[in-house]
């Protein structure tokens, strides 16, 4: 379950998990802005699946906060070790390109293969937990179905 923002307008500090469904029911509602950024992750979601290779995915920032209408989303996808991305289609690879995925999807998308470690990617989760000011936060990983 997902839970309320804070006073601060944020996830209470934490990682929080949802489908992908409970995800868009929540976060993608609401402004015209972030109904248009939910269009952009239903189809960032549509592709990810197709590759069969994702091992997490994880969001964070203002559009998992209660600001009406937040300027991107932030997404850090963990692909499994065996993920080639030479392998995939041309048109796939987008998502894989920071200023294509930033220009296409308007989301500032990191990944990396598992075999990054789980120390690096704690250290990265730990880092999105925390706010411009300092402050704590909670971040969600979404399930894709």
């Amino acid at each position: 379950m997902i839970p309320e923002f804070n006073t601060d307008g944020n996830l209470p500090e934490g990682i929080y998990t949802a489908d992908e469904k409970e995800f868009i029911n929540r976060f993608c509602v609401g402004s015209a802005r972030r109904k248009w950024l939910g269009e952009r992750l239903t189809e960032l979601f549509a592709l990810l699946k197709a590759t069969g290779k994702v091992r997490r995915l994880f969001i964070w920032g203002s559009f998992v906060s209660a600001k009406e209408s937040p300027n991107d989303i932030d997404v850090l996808i963990i692909l499994e070790d065996d993920f080639h991305l030479e392998n995939l289609p041309e048109d796939r690879r987008d998502i894989f390109n920071y200023v294509r995925a930033r220009l296409k999807f308007n989301m500032d998308i990191f990944w990396s293969k598992r075999s990054i470690g789980d120390d690096v990617i704690n250290l990265w989760l730990d880092t999105y937990q925390t706010t411009k000011d300092f402050k704590r936060r909670g971040i969600m990983e979404v399930i894709l179905t």
